[in-house]
């Protein structure tokens, strides 16, 4: 009987410690998490593309959650296609500099399931330097047009901005500063895009004449100061 005992009482605490182990790790993960505020949804998905709109910023890569999306991103260069993310609440976003990973900007960040998202890194330096969120939508627009919405990234124009075509219509009037326009169709074609002073005259930045193709969506956004130069960008979604 006691020959019994012993093998019985070697096996309670083997499988003690086993408990024992996964309950250190679990704490462990739970603690990781708790610091990096990362809420994410286990069962829940985003799209999100990855633009630098940061003028001074040199060549920057992107982590999400601690998970590295993009690389190599220089001033207005963005991510082709959209990645497929973590939903979740308080995401740790951060750009760093490609060369030693220093960080360059960092942001929590909420994103719904299912929803489509554009993470921008804006600012003329490090010191004034954020990570900006907006949310897309890829939904088509009428036969023989384009969908397009416009966003005041430049820290160096005036807080208010109107985007007009070449010819002098309004495309989109009074966009404050880091804010977006609602979306408005175009006709599909060639189109050149000016940005000035709300009310001015005088314009900051062109965009020479570009495509818009029919049944596409596009954001379009001015970047940039007099320092650095204005710069206006066209980015397509689907």
């Amino acid at each position: 009987m006691k020959n019994e005992v012993k093998p019985k009482i070697k096996i309670m605490k083997t499988i003690f410690k086993m408990i024992s182990v996964k309950a250190l790790v679990i704490i462990a993960l739970l603690s990781l998490s708790s610091c990096d505020n990362n809420d994410i949804d286990p069962f829940g998905s985003a799209r999100l593309k990855v633009v630098n709109a940061a003028p001074n910023s040199g060549s920057q890569r992107f982590v999400m959650a601690n998970i590295p999306y993009i690389s190599d991103l220089e001033y207005l260069d963005h991510s082709v296609s959209y990645h497929d993310v973590a939903s979740g609440n308080n995401l740790v976003s951060q750009f760093r500099d490609e060369d030693d990973n220093n960080l360059y900007a960092t942001e929590e960040l909420d994103l719904d399931d299912d929803k489509r998202y554009t993470v921008y890194l804006t600012g003329e330096s490090r010191s004034d330097s954020e990570v900006r969120l907006y949310e897309d939508n890829i939904s088509a627009p009428s036969s023989g047009k384009a969908k397009v919405k416009f966003i005041h990234l430049s820290s160096g124009a005036p807080s208010n901005i109107d985007f007009i075509d070449g010819q002098g219509n309004n495309l989109a009037l009074n966009i404050t500063r880091y804010s977006q326009s609602n979306y408005s169709e175009i006709n599909a074609g060639s189109l050149s895009i000016q940005v000035r002073g709300n009310g001015g005259t005088e314009n900051l930045a062109t965009l020479q004449p570009t495509n818009f193709a029919s049944g596409k969506v596009y954001t379009v956004f001015i970047a940039g100061s007099s320092a650095s130069g204005y710069t206006i960008e066209q980015i397509l979604h689907n």
